[in-house]
């Protein structure tokens, strides 16, 4: 599928597109593609990037809102259809979403944008985006659960597969969905005729395990990429502590890697993601520093380039010792003759600790991050360091201890806070932990933190 297409589709469910980009697509562009996939691939297309901007709505109400962004491009793809077809069709639709019996997605914060009125309402309508604590995996149901559902309804499986995969991986480019989808119902296909065959189901597994490892891998750091605040800070220490880089060289390598998924998480497209991780591969797997890493690490780069970056991530990291970090924090870093002062002290923390998954280690260092700055910006800099002091030594020590939870949960604690410590261990010691999940678990531990002893 062309990426012009996905771009358009994209550009009719999110207008502030059409805006940002300062240009106008006109119908063509839509109704060439309409006419190359067909109505059920364009519909699939739009019931992706639906389910991953409305993960809480039901079934029934993602398919309503995808069959009239269908019904506009085949209405406006007509001979006769007027200029103005696409413009009119998105007004009217919301106009419907803002009805109290709106059939389409209930959206949390939809009752502000629907007080606008005209290009303003469609604007803050397509800005709209969930922003609850992500829905669990998708589980993967057994062989008997997939053909009972599809010889039950072989018509929709496919689009009700769409829906479900997608609503659980909001981050990742709509291309890959529809790739998976076509897959399992392939499965389905060939394995549940005339009867369940495991080793057909087998055979297909076997084929997509690396797909979907690299999926799972995909879908964290883009929800990463985009529910983190400060997934800079995380991933220049993860790089510094995998790689046993400085800080400039970390800082570098997280620069591209951050800079492609902020690029290609959200473009529907496939091809944009996977063109950013190849060359990602290179950068991290370069032969002139290969002989200074471990076996392990050498066998990941021989992988293809897709399947090295899952690989590295999941090799047991081992703690950085840089013995000239300062135990307390100074004012020096706030002097503009030390360049990234904070950024670098933050980094000499981060890699000491190997054993916290980015979500956790990304919010405990934006918070340290936040006091200091704040310190910097004020008139006596010293002075609101040192009123800072104990809270920010209490938040780099809960680093240690969030460290040693990871690595053996330990119960010393009244029995609520030993049950917040168990959550945020069991939910997010694992590098691919949910990342909206793990940021408010962490900052729970640290405002509760905050009124205790360490």
């Amino acid at each position: 599928m062309r990426s012009t297409a996905l771009i358009f589709i994209s550009a009719l469910i999110v207008p502030a597109l059409l805006a940002d980009k300062g240009k106008n697509y006109t119908k063509e562009n839509v109704c060439q593609e309409l006419k190359t996939i067909g109505v059920e691939k364009f519909k699939e297309m739009v019931t992706v990037l639906y389910s991953q901007k409305f993960p809480n709505g039901t079934f029934e109400e993602v398919n309503c809102v995808a069959d009239e962004m269908t019904k506009l491009a085949e209405k406006c793809c007509k001979d006769d259809a007027s200029p103005d077809c696409y413009d009119k069709g998105a007004t009217e639709i919301s106009e419907k979403s803002c009805g109290n019996d709106s059939p389409f997605p209930k959206h949390p914060g939809i009752e502000q944008c629907c007080t606008l009125q005209g290009h303003e309402r469609k604007l803050c309508l397509a800005s709209l985006r969930y922003s609850a604590h992500e829905l669990p995996s998708l589980l993967e149901p057994t062989n008997e659960e997939i053909c009972t559902e599809y010889i039950k309804d072989q018509k929709d499986y496919s689009i009700r597969y769409v829906y479900e995969f997608a609503r659980r991986h909001r981050n990742i480019p709509a291309g890959f969905v529809l790739n998976a989808t076509q897959h399992h119902v392939r499965m389905a296909e060939r394995c549940c005729h005339p009867a369940v065959k495991n080793s057909c189901f087998l055979q297909e597994r076997f084929q997509m395990g690396s797909t979907n490892i690299f999926l799972r891998f995909l879908s964290n750091v883009c929800s990463n990429q985009v529910n983190l605040k400060s997934y800079k800070l995380g991933l220049d220490a993860y790089y510094g502590n995998l790689l046993g880089l400085s800080f400039e060289d970390a800082s570098a390598i997280s620069s591209s890697f951050q800079s492609g998924l902020k690029k290609c998480c959200l473009q529907p497209q496939p091809e944009c993601i996977i063109e950013e991780l190849t060359s990602f591969q290179k950068v991290i797997c370069n032969e002139s520093k290969l002989d200074a890493m471990s076996e392990d690490f050498r066998k990941c780069c021989r992988k293809s380039a897709l399947d090295t970056l899952p690989c590295v991530d999941d090799l047991k990291r081992q703690p950085r010792q840089h013995p000239h970090v300062a135990d307390s924090v100074s004012s020096q870093l706030c002097e503009e003759v030390q360049p990234h002062g904070i950024d670098r002290y933050l980094f000499l923390t981060g890699v000491k600790y190997a054993s916290i998954s980015l979500p956790v280690l990304t919010t405990v260092l934006d918070r340290i991050k936040s006091m200091v700055t704040a310190c910097c910006s004020s008139a006596d800099v010293t002075a609101c360091l040192k009123e800072q002091e104990s809270k920010l030594k209490k938040t780099t020590a809960l680093l240690s201890k969030l460290n040693d939870t990871c690595l053996q949960i330990q119960s010393q604690r009244s029995e609520t806070r030993a049950q917040e410590w168990v959550h945020l261990a069991t939910s997010c010691c694992s590098q691919r932990s949910p990342a909206q999940l793990c940021q408010k678990l962490t900052e729970d531990v640290i405002k509760n933190d905050d009124g205790a002893s360490v």
